[in-house]
């Protein structure tokens, strides 16, 4: 379980979890081991704490319908849990250190091992009667889907008039693709274009280029399932989870990852994408604060930004395909959506770089931003792996010289490159989390296992890395992340639209490039 036992010792040993047999907080005695020290404590050991030392109840009846022992404990435990609430609520807006977590993915298996009620601010669609439909459209399909959500201008408001041809999208993520199209062809034959008679293989096969995703576009949904109005058309995206999960952490295409920069209604989740998600929204706050590179910005400027990012290399608005003022219709029209989703984040993920000025009660808020060169430095050590590779690569002649001698930086750029001179004092494996964050504080990096880099403290990473240093104080740096944006959105963008063609069919492509021109006609005219 994410290495709690282990790391619980660790505390205890180094510090960090610290018990006091007689007094609390407030001075008063208390029974051994019911205070414990929480300014240094990850939320997930705190929660954990939590839930293993909830009140038990004592004097209810064993017999009686139940009711009847509920109504009881509801009286006689009204206040019981209170202060059990109060201090795990505090816990769904505490920072998590996201390294934590990514070092030890593969053991994140159920939501019990997150923070209380963490990733709540994803949850932003409001409209019950739209979550319900997208949840009756889940259902309808035989085989298992992980996680789903909606988005789009029939889920969330958008300024526009809704048209009868618009589509409910949809994004599903699977576990083994070939499988899901295997059993979804069997049920719903009518979804896909010709491609299905080349088998599942094929159809997964052209489902992995570009960003990875498969679309069946304007599907005419047959429920048995559910009573639903069947007077709109779906258009639905199979991914697999390994696609989703290596974009939320690396931003290799952005496609899914900037999807949900934006507001989207989960209907389906799972513990490891709300991890992920909550990564990617606040490297997606880092990375536009470098590129807006003001010292005051607005929360609308903010968003707007943020949401722009997914946009910026995107083919189809060169091609006339898409509404010009697409961003801001979506941040006008979603502003608290985005309020919701981003705000908890900017005020316990950023107190030193991003502060409120504006009034609590202000419609828009007003933020000063204070990024000096090392506060830069560490945001760009600490963007998605993908993209800061892509980023740092631009610079390996101009500041060829501190790359030569920058251990963290040529691992970044050359991942698969040998390097010399590495001496580890412990392979990763016999290394905890904060055995490492220990080892960060006493030793060399060329004496931590390579695999661990990643997850070293911010300023460690910038403390060893020259090269780093310099691309943060270049003068062009903005135009560089800029340039970064464009290449890693354009040509998985670009393959989808083209392959398009293929998995929807001539027909049905047409009917979107018409509708998207629509669109786009309408954006310029209005």
């Amino acid at each position: 379980m994410l290495a709690l036992r282990r790391s619980s010792r660790m505390m205890c040993r180094q510090g960090l979890l610290r018990f006091n047999s007689s007094k609390s907080p407030d001075g008063k005695s208390s029974n051994p081991g019911t205070y414990i020290s929480t300014s240094e404590i990850d939320p997930v050991l705190l929660d954990k704490l939590f839930r293993n030392n909830k009140p038990q109840t004592s004097i209810l009846p064993q017999h009686g319908s139940f009711a009847l022992r509920q109504q009881l404990a509801n009286i006689q435990q009204k206040d019981k849990f209170k202060v059990l609430d109060e201090n795990l609520l505090k816990l769904q807006s505490t920072p998590i250190n996201f390294n934590y977590y990514l070092r030890n993915l593969k053991d994140l298996k159920n939501a019990n091992q997150l923070p209380y009620k963490f990733g709540a601010n994803q949850l932003v669609s409001k409209d019950s009667d739209v979550n319900d439909l997208l949840r009756k459209v889940v259902w309808e399909f035989n085989a298992p889907i992980r996680y789903a959500f909606g988005y789009g201008s029939k889920v969330f408001d958008q300024g526009s008039t809704k048209s009868s041809n618009s589509q409910v999208d949809m994004i599903y993520a699977v576990s083994y693709p070939d499988h899901w199209h295997s059993l979804n062809i069997a049920q719903n034959p009518d979804h896909y274009s010709s491609l299905r008679h080349l088998g599942s293989s094929i159809v997964s096969q052209i489902g992995e280029l570009g960003a990875g995703v498969y679309f069946n576009p304007f599907v005419k949904l047959n429920f048995k399932r559910s009573k639903v109005d069947t007077n709109f058309e779906l258009k639905y995206g199979v991914t697999s989870m390994n696609t989703l999960i290596n974009d939320l952490i690396n931003w290799d295409t952005m496609y899914l990852s900037g999807r949900l920069h934006k507001p989207v209604a989960v209907v389906r989740n799972t513990p490891k994408i709300c991890l992920l998600n909550q990564y990617n929204l606040t490297n997606a706050i880092k990375l536009s604060l470098l590129l807006t590179n003001k010292n005051e910005i607005s929360e609308y400027g903010l968003y707007h930004q943020i949401a722009e990012l997914s946009y910026l290399g995107d083919p189809r608005l060169k091609a006339r395909g898409e509404d010009v003022r697409k961003v801001d219709k979506i941040v006008t029209n979603q502003f608290e959506q985005f309020r919701e989703m981003y705000l908890p984040l900017l005020t316990n993920y950023f107190p030193k770089v991003v502060q409120q000025i504006s009034a609590p009660d202000s419609a828009e808020h007003r933020f000063k931003v204070n990024l000096d060169s090392q506060s830069i430095a560490e945001i760009i050590a600490d963007l998605p792996s993908t993209f800061r590779k892509r980023l740092l690569s631009k610079y390996s002649s101009k500041y060829e010289s501190s790359l030569a001698s920058d251990l963290f930086a040529r691992r970044i750029i050359a991942p698969n490159q040998l390097l010399a001179d590495l001496k580890p004092a412990k392979p990763a494996a016999e290394l905890s989390f904060l055995d490492l964050q220990q080892l960060s504080e006493e030793a060399s990096l060329n004496q931590i296992p390579v695999e661990d880099w990643n997850y070293l403290p911010n300023t460690y990473k910038v403390k060893n890395s020259p090269f780093i240093r310099n691309v943060a104080n270049d003068d062009l740096l903005v135009n560089s992340l800029k340039d970064t944006v464009k290449e890693t959105v354009l040509r998985p963008a670009l393959i989808q639209s083209l392959k398009g063609v293929l998995t929807a069919g001539v027909l049905r492509s047409w009917k979107y490039a018409a509708e998207k021109r629509r669109k786009f006609n309408q954006s310029i005219n209005n």
